[in-house]
């Protein structure tokens, strides 16, 4: 037989093979490689440079070698019973790995499979090739991979854990490998919820406290912020100060996906207890709250006072209303009866209480922190006793409304610098959220209860194995309430926070 003819023979047994394969492929596989074809062009390539002797043969065989294997990807779509059978079977499969991770800052596709063990480059061509697996491609910092690696470092399967804004929005999405085949899946999926405790004595510094509980660096990172900006008893824990903590662990398929939210915190010190709980009902966004419903997060009251007319606003340029010059009035005006109450808008201390005859007249300058200060000017009455240095809680009344200094009538005018800076405080970006109400503090003391049984538990444990601690987190408890109602008790004075700011008035909405 001529060489031709072989050539034409073996190009038609490939061009059947092809269409041989276009008819029989299935709708589970989501991908094929086109091996036959190949290897039946090759072998008709091989028959004709035989031919025409040795020369071609070593000319092809250099290129063969060096040129990477190619692979036409067939995308279909894949069943879900069908992959989540394919996954068990890998899984229960002896030579399957199991891995897992936790995506890094700056982690690729490429640096996660490295991290796991991973050599594969089909899987990862095939891996790009598909906008379903995207996710895996550009992965986010914190969040969960799992795979399965075989003995020579080729995937099995891998699968990438994504929340969404709500549960409901969780899904996987998936890789799964059967023989030479690759599938792509998405899956719904439900986390399981666990809560965690920790319970201990602080160390010298917080990173040390951190560490010496095993708190988690997601969790560490909520801790700072539960009383940011405002009288922060986390950063003044001293060596052998109590520290508790609820939070939340999430799993699925049976796998630890991460740790969730900090649920509540409790501290307690040689003479103080402080609690903050985690509240959300879906109306407002979640915050932490003491039990009288007050938020722990510092927070500004944009209007310090009963009455909230505004006589003049912010403004670049204002004329003066008594000496008619032209300028910035980097303040808000109140316009209110004399002697209404002006309240302290944030938690803070007091830096200048004082009298200036030709502009402010008798006025309160308070700093709360992070460079964050108010002025409140033209008073009538400054509070009794008030002075400088002294620490004032948000709504605890400073003065009362007048027109000492540079004034037409009567109002408050009230100034909010960031970092020396006089800003807008009707428009500015703060922390304002109100206290609860009264519903919504019902709610709270309901999820809160289990919470504080859990963390008497925790005191009475710490007290059997460390002798000296005398009282249970329950003891305390009753201590601070007998004090709040003016009551006494055998036991040593211990000021409960949350229970005496009960004593203050409620600052006004």
């Amino acid at each position: 037989m001529s060489a031709p003819t072989l050539i034409a023979r073996y190009l038609r047994s490939a061009g059947r093979a092809y269409l041989s394969w276009q008819r029989t492929r299935t709708p589970k596989v989501a991908c094929v490689p086109q091996r036959r074809l190949g290897r039946a062009v090759l072998f008709a390539a091989a028959c004709a440079a035989s031919m025409s002797g040795t020369s071609l043969m070593l000319g092809i065989a250099p290129t063969l070698a060096q040129e990477q294997p190619r692979t036409d990807w067939v995308t279909l779509n894949a069943e879900a019973p069908t992959l989540a059978e394919a996954l068990e079977a890998l899984r229960k499969d002896g030579s399957v790995t199991p891995k897992n991770l936790i995506v890094r800052s700056g982690d690729t596709l490429t640096s996660v499979l490295a991290r796991l063990g991973v050599d594969d480059r089909h899987a990862q061509r095939y891996i790009r090739s598909q906008a379903l697996l995207r996710p895996l491609v550009l992965p986010q910092r914190g969040q969960y991979v799992s795979a399965g690696v075989l003995p020579d470092g080729r995937l099995a399967y891998l699968k990438l854990y994504l929340e969404g804004p709500h549960e409901r929005d969780s899904r996987t999405v998936e890789l799964t490998r059967s023989g030479d085949l690759f599938a792509a899946a998405e899956h719904a999926v439900a986390f399981d919820t666990l809560e965690e405790s920790v319970s201990g004595t602080a160390g010298s510094s917080f990173s040390e406290t951190v560490a010496s509980l095993g708190i988690p660096d997601s969790v560490a990172e909520q801790l700072k912020d539960v009383w940011a900006g405002a009288d922060n008893p986390v950063q003044q824990m001293r060596r052998g100060d109590s520290l508790r903590l609820i939070y939340e662990r999430k799993f699925a398929d049976g796998n630890f996906i991460r740790n969730g939210q900090l649920l509540a915190v409790q501290v307690v010190t040689e003479g103080d207890v402080h609690e903050a709980y985690w509240f959300a009902d879906g109306v407002q966004a979640g915050g932490f709250y003491t039990l009288e419903g007050r938020a722990s997060q510092q927070t500004f009251m944009r209007v310090p006072l009963d009455v909230q007319d505004v006589s003049s606003e912010f403004a670049p340029l204002r004329r003066h209303p008594v000496t008619g010059v032209l300028r910035p009035h980097n303040g808000t005006d109140f316009r209110a009866p004399s002697g209404s109450r002006i309240f302290a808008a944030a938690d803070g201390v007091i830096t200048f209480v004082g009298y200036e005859r030709k502009g402010y007249g008798r006025y309160v300058k308070i700093d709360h922190g992070l460079g964050r200060t108010t002025l409140y000017a033209h008073m009538s009455k400054i509070q009794k006793g008030l002075r400088n240095g002294q620490r004032v809680e948000r709504g605890q009344v400073i003065g009362y409304v007048g027109r000492s200094g540079l004034a037409t009538g009567p109002h408050l005018h009230y100034e909010l610098m960031m970092d020396g800076v006089q800003i807008n405080p009707r428009t500015a970006d703060l922390p304002d959220t109100e206290n609860l109400s009264a519903f919504q503090l019902a709610q709270l003391r309901t999820q809160a209860r289990p919470i504080q049984q859990r963390f008497d538990l925790l005191a009475e444990s710490e007290a059997r194995t460390a002798p000296t601690i005398l009282r249970t987190n329950a003891a305390r408890r009753r201590d601070a309430q007998a004090e709040v109602l003016g009551g006494t008790s055998d036991a040593p004075s211990v000021r409960r926070r949350s229970l005496a700011e009960s004593d203050t008035a409620p600052a006004p909405h």
